[in-house]
């Protein structure tokens, strides 16, 4: 096995031949770490797990805020993307660079997707990922001794929790109360299938540790003889023989190099994947050609839809003698509804937030004279305008163009717009008005004109950064579908993408768990 700093083996560096390894797989995130560990539990499978990031082999190697899942990690493990949103407007779009991905950074909720979520995939032709075929994969991930009902697993790689009601922080358990107030039901386990209501997130989380990927399927997986885990290494673009992939190629401390490899699977994210196709000449043609790059297949789905959860937060100044900036936990409570004359159900989200950070906005920092408060998070979890992914060139080292249509269907603006009122009726509660002095940047004036308040949305909508759909899966006769049902990538030969950039629909989750499933769902048709 080689880890940790980086550095191409020997028969990488030396350019031997195509086969070296049975799979290359280009990612270590959620599905690329959950895939790699399921490969290699067959001895005579060898693997070559690719990571830009760097890989901290050991418990004692991994930063705290990697570890830390009362918060978001820091940027010092983010591929500093950044997203057009709205005119004039541009954002960071976090994603995570370092063995483990964007679980290793995330806010550790662990959601299921919906029975409806993989209704939808199975009716739009990929009956494989209908609700009842992935119900195993999803226990077979966890371990959820406290998870309502049958369907949870007992005992899987990724432990699930939620904080118990005496352990909410004051605000968590004022919105709680707030939303009871409001209508919304109490719910123990939002992982019940079709389950409204409010109450504790599930965490992939041990105690006050994130466990990401890395840790839940690479750390038992790392001693085996039949891995290789390469850190440090962007996967610059698949290596071909007329349309048979033969190796990938990697930049690896400042040297170009090709790994040989029977099969080659990206699971570089829905960012990543993406954009190491384009490169390799897999995508728009036309787009591909104004690039100089010649394409080798046409697939006008590769970056055609970016599917994503956007938002937007009400930011609270909290009393003093109730907010602990330092160990508060970001997230603790969430509440789940339908949006009224939505046929979709919890197609909405409304996320109590126990740190933001405002250092960044001078204004609203100045105006509350602290650079962190709380605040609630309206989110449109069935958004019906995506945006799109495509290079700015074709250098591997320049980011890819995102762009986000967050709002932009009429629709989107009508549930978003009742769903900011009803976070303001739960901001102004009693509950919620003994833990926090005002809502900070928005008054009842902006609120009452749907015009003014539209405004405001326009001007502050952000997203969770949870990008799918770039490189989607469908039937044959699905023009806008780049792999198959299985992940294979279209005209090409031992080419695969596990990631969340194949799912053909936005799910009504935080998509993290639901991108483990399809690692390992795919893992095992691969291994076959």
């Amino acid at each position: 096995m080689l880890s940790g700093s980086g550095g191409l083996p020997d028969s990488v560096a030396s350019g031997e031949g195509s086969g070296v390894y049975d799979f290359v797989v280009v990612g270590a995130g959620s599905a690329g770490a959950t895939l790699a560990a399921r490969l290699t539990e067959d001895p005579s499978i060898r693997v070559m797990l690719v990571e830009a990031g760097p890989d901290y082999a050991s418990a004692e190697q991994v930063p705290p805020d990697l570890l830390d899942s009362r918060d978001l990690a820091g940027l010092s493990h983010d591929w500093g993307f950044t997203a057009e949103l709205g005119r004039n407007r541009t954002i960071p779009y976090r994603r995570g660079k370092v063995v483990g991905g964007t679980s290793a950074i995330n806010a550790a909720a662990a959601l299921w997707g919906s029975p409806d979520d993989f209704a939808e995939w199975a009716a739009l032709g990929n009956r494989e990922w209908a609700w009842d075929k992935v119900i195993p994969y999803f226990a077979r991930l966890e371990d959820d001794p406290d998870g309502q009902g049958a369907l949870h697993g007992r005992g899987g790689p990724i432990p699930i929790q939620r904080y118990a009601r005496h352990e909410w922080t004051a605000f968590q358990g004022a919105f709680f109360e707030a939303s009871l107030g409001a209508g919304f039901v109490a719910v123990a386990d939002h992982n019940v299938a079709e389950t409204s209501g409010v109450g504790p997130w599930p965490m992939n989380r041990r105690g006050p540790t994130r466990v990401s990927t890395a840790q839940a399927y690479l750390g038992p997986a790392r001693q085996r003889p039949n891995l290789t885990i390469l850190p440090r290494s962007l996967g610059s673009r698949i290596i071909f023989a007329g349309r048979q992939a033969t190796g990938v190629e990697l930049l690896t401390d400042g040297a170009t190099a090709v790994v040989g490899a029977g099969r080659v699977v990206l699971s570089a994210g829905a960012i990543g994947s993406p954009a190491i196709l384009l490169r390799s000449g897999i995508g728009p043609a036309a787009a591909l050609r104004r690039l100089g790059i010649a394409a080798l297949v046409d697939l006008a789905g590769v970056g055609a839809h970016l599917w994503d959860h956007p938002s937007i937060t009400l930011r609270l100044l909290p009393r003093a003698d109730q907010f602990d900036a330092v160990r508060d936990p970001r997230f603790q409570v969430v509440a789940r509804y339908t949006a009224a004359g939505s046929p979709a159900v919890n197609d909405m989200l409304l996320v109590p937030l126990g740190r933001v950070d405002v250092s960044g906005m001078p204004a609203l920092h100045r105006q509350v004279g602290q650079s962190v408060i709380v605040g609630i998070a309206v989110a449109l979890m069935r958004p019906r305008a995506p945006g799109r992914l495509e290079l700015a060139s074709a250098d591997p080292w320049i980011p890819p163009k995102i762009t986000l249509d967050a709002a932009a269907h009429l629709d989107d603006q009508r549930r978003l717009l009742d769903g900011v009122r009803r976070a303001w009726r739960i901001a102004r509660s009693p509950e919620l008005m003994s833990v926090t002095e005002r809502v900070v940047d928005l008054d009842e004036r902006t609120l009452e004109s749907d015009a003014a308040l539209s405004a405001y949305i326009r001007a502050n909508i952000g997203t969770f950064c949870h990008a799918v759909g770039t490189v989607p899966m469908g039937p044959n006769d699905d023009s806008g579908a780049a792999v198959d049902g299985y992940g294979r990538v279209r005209g090409l030969d031992n080419v695969w993408v596990v990631d969340a950039s194949i799912m053909p629909a936005v799910p009504r989750a935080v998509p993290n768990l639901t991108t483990i499933m399809l690692g390992e769902r795919i893992a095992e048709w691969l291994r076959t």
